[in-house]
């Protein structure tokens, strides 16, 4: 696997993390302020779309790599003929 796809998988979880720990209020505990709990939503929906992207990148990948070797297969059955 890429390198990169490591550290969209990471960062989608660390983003996901804090927020849940900025909602349940264990980082900044004590003050039930709004702007905290939606910045900790945002973050969340941000953690897992950045997972979602990055499981798509890794099919996108594969289908990619399926269909270049499809192609060499029928080129190679094309110049038998």
């Amino acid at each position: 696997m890429n390198p990169s796809l490591y550290i969209n998988f990471g960062t989608a979880l660390l983003t996901f993390v804090f927020g849940l720990l900025l909602v349940t209020g264990i980082i900044y505990p004590g003050s039930k302020d709004s702007s905290k709990l939606m910045f900790g939503f945002v973050l969340m929906i941000y953690g897992v779309y950045r997972f979602i992207t990055s499981i798509s990148k890794v099919k996108q990948a594969k289908m990619e790599a399926k269909r270049q070797e499809l192609n060499e297969e029928k080129e190679k059955l094309l110049n038998k003929l």
